[in-house]
């Protein structure tokens, strides 16, 4: 049985983390501005992070590419379907559109997803952690697993396309 592969029903630990320079999400606001943040962020997200500025939204970008990771794929996916909010000051996320379908490809549901943040200097790091009982179809894309390390999002190109 492959590393990929688990039995049917068997639960298996899946995780993604990801980490973000500061200084790069500093300039595509500097660049970009409103025009950066509503092609990454939500609403909500930008209000929370309004007085952890930049390092609390390099932090958040990192949490979208971990669950992403987790998830198996960016395929399709806006940043905006993966939110991270922190209304107990614990993160949480939500998950809309394409995301909350790949998600549901695993059985998982958004709160099933934990994430941790933490930011220090000039980088956020994120990590997403939760328990699948099964795998995607056997229908989905053999190399799904392939793109979930190489996805088109990045902070300043997230400022730049329509």
């Amino acid at each position: 049985m492959s590393s990929l592969t688990t039995e049917v029903g068997l639960p298996r630990a899946r995780t993604g983390c990801d980490v973000q320079r500061v200084d790069v999400v500093t300039e595509a606001i500097g660049d970009f501005g409103a025009r950066y943040l509503d092609r990454v962020y939500t609403r909500a997200e930008q209000d929370g992070c309004r007085l952890g500025g930049p390092a609390s939204l390099a932090a958040r970008f990192a949490a979208k590419e971990a669950v992403l990771k987790l998830i198996g794929t960016a395929d399709g996916v806006d940043l905006r379907e993966v939110e991270i909010l922190t209304p107990t000051g614990r993160p949480e996320v939500r998950l809309r559109g394409r995301a909350a379908e790949l998600a549901a490809d695993l059985g998982l549901r958004a709160e099933d997803i934990d994430v941790s943040l933490s930011h220090s200097g000039d980088l956020a790091l994120a990590v997403a952690a939760a328990v699948i009982s099964r795998l995607p179809d056997a229908a989905a894309p053999a190399d799904r697993h392939a793109r979930s390390t190489s996805h088109p999002h990045s902070p300043k190109e997230s400022g730049v396309h329509d």
